[in-house]
């Protein structure tokens, strides 16, 4: 029975110590994060161009620098526009995400900065979502503010592939509903999002 009973709390203290090694150590300020896209193609009466933000980013690296951001369609400012398209994009939406960003970065590149520097590196970031995945290179800047706060952006700007954009859920609805007949071959894409170490 006290075999038992120091077996079962080892276990329980295993599983304490694997749930802990993998909390948020650095999570996005929602409010002063946001992606930005700038999205061309052809409308009705010819080419169009317009600047989308994705807002209120809710981002989060672990304390094994596992990187995650969920994105859903109420974070755009697609439901903001103007001519009915929020109420009928609203039936769209919902709390699951429709694309998610995840990468992995090394820890020590964030708690070994000092205040006021800086470092770029490069990193895989997979997007992914339904029927869609794709992975790539991108350029990290990461640069430690003070004590506790951080900021993260693109180094320079990635193109999104609008063949496998359109793969993804209600893609061809919400195009269709911006007023776009087709889009350009890629979508200049913009980060910047600021950390609060936990």
């Amino acid at each position: 029975m006290r075999d038992r009973f120091w077996k079962m709390l080892g276990v329980a203290s295993t599983a304490l110590v694997l749930s802990s090694q993998a909390h948020a150590a650095w999570q996005f300020v929602p409010a002063d994060s946001e992606i930005t896209a700038h999205v061309a193609g052809q409308g009705p009466r010819g080419p169009m161009e317009r600047t989308y933000h994705v807002s209120d980013l809710e981002g989060t690296i672990d304390d094994s620098g596992r990187f995650e951001m969920p994105l859903r369609l109420e974070q755009t400012d697609l439901l903001g526009k103007k001519g009915g398209l929020g109420s009928l994009l609203s039936g769209l939406s919902s709390d699951s995400a429709m694309v998610t960003l995840s990468t992995q970065v090394n820890p020590a590149w964030l708690s070994n900065l000092q205040p006021g520097d800086a470092t770029t590196r490069h990193v895989t970031l997979t997007a992914s979502g339904n029927h869609f995945e794709r992975s790539e290179q991108v350029p990290l800047t990461l640069e430690r503010l003070d004590q506790q706060y951080y900021h993260l952006t693109l180094a320079e700007p990635i193109s999104v592939d609008t063949n496998q954009l359109m793969q993804l859920d209600n893609a061809q609805t919400v195009l269709s509903l911006l007023g776009y007949r087709s889009l350009d071959d890629t979508i200049p894409i913009g980060f910047s999002a600021r950390l609060i170490q936990r």
